[in-house]
């Protein structure tokens, strides 16, 4: 099957709206979004835009690809620097497609209704007629299936956790 997104060209950044969650947002210490907002430097970058668009983000390079869309390293254009952020980017007519539209649906609501520290937070969602885009907290270290793969019995010891 064709991946969702081969390479940047195939972005089309016309028509792109925000929604921004007003709801409790997952937080990467565990403590409540409305604390860290003033502290957290992507915040500002991500609030600066009243309609934040794809438009507004620089795509640095992509880290990789799952089952429902290709995640990419971004800044907010004219953000703070060293604000850097991933973006999960889900071509709709392929989540439709191969019925996937729930799963994407899913993953969003737990993202903007949970703050847990082993979740990333979500600064915004962007849709468009193309494209549907998750911009979360970038998590550096790599994939953790991947690694999680890679243990003995593909399980984390509880040391390690």
């Amino acid at each position: 099957m064709q991946q969702c997104i081969d390479d940047l060209d195939n972005l089309s950044f016309t028509t792109t709206s925000t929604t921004v969650p007003e709801t409790k947002r997952s937080t990467s210490s565990g403590s409540e979004a409305s604390n860290l907002v003033p502290r957290d430097p992507c915040w500002h970058a991500v609030r600066r835009a009243s309609a934040l668009t794809l438009e507004d983000l620089r795509f640095i390079h992509r880290l990789g690809s799952g089952d429902i869309g290709s995640v990419y390293l971004v800044e907010v254009k004219g953000g703070s620097s060293g604000c850097v952020l991933a973006a999960k980017v889900m071509d709709k007519k392929e989540l439709m497609s191969r019925k996937k539209e729930s799963r994407a649906r899913i993953e969003r609501e737990i993202l903007e209704s949970l703050d847990h520290p082993f979740l990333p937070t979500l600064y915004a969602t962007l849709d468009c007629p193309r494209w549907s885009c998750l911009l979360t907290e970038f998590c550096p270290g790599g994939d953790l299936h991947v690694l999680r793969q890679r243990q003995p019995d593909r399980r984390f010891h509880e040391a390690a956790v």
